[in-house]
């Protein structure tokens, strides 16, 4: 029973990236009529929001690198995402754009995870050596401390899922708002943001699955 929660978690994970990347390799070659570029449909949704402080800039990573940095008031897009007007660099800067607008109007859900982000950092390091000592040894405490600090790690995931979920509602609605799409493109949009989302659903699906394996593992063991 543990290996099929392991080959589902595996599974899960690995079907989120081949699913982002295959909509991300297809809609950045697919141009909007409007030709607006990412780097200009960020810029003109943090104007029409107030937000003209924060500024946008290509990241310097690669492909889906792209993100929002609050200390720095900075929306960071890769390059092919900046430079082009593609369905991909439409989306995704609006999405980015959406993090920004929640920062701005203090969405609740962004104060709860940052408040668990240092626990959750902390877990993602610490909690599999943890696990390990705990299933070498057969200590009760030190695996149970480990399933608590896995446990943070899917609650991050739980608190992040509505933040990601609510930034691509609010891309979905501004790209068309604001004519950055016409009404044709709008399903192409909405394929490339929901694919992008299911990578946080399928991280907490596969968290909650590697949870369980562990407690099955640690009970098996002790019997």
């Amino acid at each position: 029973m543990d290996w099929i929660l392991y080959l589902a978690a595996l599974f899960l994970v690995m079907f989120s990236q081949i699913k982002v990347q295959g909509a991300y390799a297809r809609y950045r070659q697919v141009m909007t009529l409007r030709g607006y570029t990412g780097a200009q449909v960020a810029r003109r949704i943090l104007d029409d929001h107030g937000l003209q402080h924060v500024q946008v800039e290509p990241a310097p990573g690669g492909a889906l690198s792209d993100h929002y940095d609050p200390k720095a008031n900075v929306v960071r897009l890769s390059e092919d995402i900046y430079a082009n007007s593609s369905i991909a660099s439409v989306a995704v800067a609006a999405h980015e754009c959406g993090h920004a607008i929640q920062h701005a109007e203090n969405y609740g859900f962004i104060a709860l995870r940052n408040s668990i982000l240092p626990f959750a950092m902390v877990s993602s390091q610490l909690s599999w050596l943890v696990l390990i000592l705990g299933l070498l040894f057969s200590s009760t405490g030190l695996f149970y401390t480990g399933i608590l600090m896995l446990s943070c790690v899917a609650v991050f995931q739980l608190v992040t899922l509505p933040v990601e979920l609510d930034a691509s509602k609010r891309a979905m609605a501004l790209v068309y708002e604001e004519g950055f799409v016409v009404q044709e493109e709008r399903k192409d949009v909405k394929t490339m943001l929901s694919a992008a989302a299911f990578t946080y659903i399928a991280s907490l699906i596969s968290s909650v699955l590697q949870i369980l394996r562990l407690l099955l593992i640690f009970n098996r063991n002790r019997d």
